[in-house]
């Protein structure tokens, strides 16, 4: 089975995901895509990939005429993130043989009405049926919609738990510091916890401040936990491989997701109508994580979680976590539901691929 995988935007990480889940079923994908995600991902070196990227000075329109034939022999072509340099190609998408899917990660935003939104005319031609929606975890699916009865998992288990001997302990917060997660919950929980901790915790913001707002919380944050807490953050963007570092070397993560998120007046419910991917970062590493009641997982990967509903709540399950170890007893425990998440990883994408 001849498979390509489409990302002209920037989600490196559902693309390294989607790689190796399709060569995990025995395929070797053909990936289309710039050099910002050729660069980022580990698959590169793969031999099992055939690598198609776009010159940086290439429009896209004219890099996928370029790569027309090459499109047109898959069997199947997966859209990881929908833009409209793609709307020529998907005109023609009925007179080819491959068969289209297109990854939805904003359910709502999508199939809201408004031209004027992100991708509308890619939007309209997908819902017109140039390509099958595919959301991005099998838990978005709903019996009975044609729009919400297909979906793949894009988390994918990759390095198995790592226990670390060391004087201190290592959480992180991942991920661009914006509206869609609830830092400022982290910050005060962590000065409610600071004074009953009897390990020294570093904390790594793993991602770049949107505003200077949030910028100027953490370093007030940073005077207050002090010396029980050493919070670190970043002047910008993070670089994929600084990224995956930080995390291999994590005991746990604290993953503050809003529940609902909102663009161009459009909202979203976490876990219903989109997911975070921030859980591709606990799975991809099997890391321990603090995670708001509210969000659906697996029952498979969910015994890697501690739930929280609040700032107390939060800052006690960070003292338990760090006093007591309990992230490693956690990462003993988890190996056999990733074993059992990858099973169903792969199982939903085997049966979006027997699709005709």
């Amino acid at each position: 089975m001849k498979i390509g995988l489409i990302e002209l935007s920037a989600h490196s990480e559902v693309l390294d995901s989607l790689i190796r889940q399709v060569i995990a079923l025995g395929a070797n994908p053909t990936v289309y895509t710039n050099p910002f995600c050729a660069e980022a991902s580990e698959a590169v070196a793969s031999s099992a990939v055939e690598w198609q990227v776009c010159p940086p000075d290439l429009p896209y329109a004219e890099f996928l005429e370029q790569c027309k034939s090459s499109i047109g022999a898959q069997d199947h072509l997966i859209v990881i993130t929908p833009i409209d340099a793609l709307c020529d190609l998907l005109c023609d998408a009925r007179t080819m043989t491959p068969i289209w899917h297109c990854l939805v990660h904003n359910l709502n935003t999508f199939t809201s009405s408004d031209d004027k939104r992100p991708s509308a005319a890619i939007a309209k031609l997908v819902l017109d049926g140039a390509a099958g929606v595919l959301l991005p975890d099998i838990r978005l699916r709903k019996a009975g919609d044609p729009l919400r009865g297909r979906a793949i998992n894009i988390a994918y288990p990759q390095h198995p738990p790592k226990e670390f001997v060391r004087d201190e302990v290592r959480c992180c917060v991942p991920g661009r510091l914006y509206s869609g997660r609830d830092h400022a919950e982290v910050l005060s929980a962590l000065e409610l916890a600071a004074p009953r901790l009897t390990k020294r915790l570093r904390v790594d913001f793993l991602g770049e401040h949107s505003t200077e707002e949030t910028k100027a919380a953490v370093e007030t944050a940073r005077k207050a936990v002090a010396p029980s807490v050493d919070l670190r953050d970043h002047p910008g963007y993070v670089a994929q491989e600084e990224f995956d570092r930080t995390l291999s070397e994590a005991d746990f993560l604290i993953l503050p997701v809003s529940e609902y998120l909102t663009r161009n007046g459009i909202v979203e419910t976490r876990g219903r109508t989109c997911v975070t991917g921030n859980v591709n970062d606990m799975v991809r590493f099997g890391l321990p994580s603090l995670l708001p009641a509210f969000y659906p997982l697996s029952g498979h990967i969910d015994g890697m979680t501690a739930r929280y509903d609040g700032i107390p709540s939060l800052a006690d399950l960070i003292v338990t976590w760090v006093n007591t170890g309990e992230f490693n007893r956690r990462k003993q425990a988890a190996a056999p539901g990733l074993e059992a998440y990858r099973a169903e990883c792969l199982s939903a994408l085997r049966e979006q691929l027997t699709r005709r």
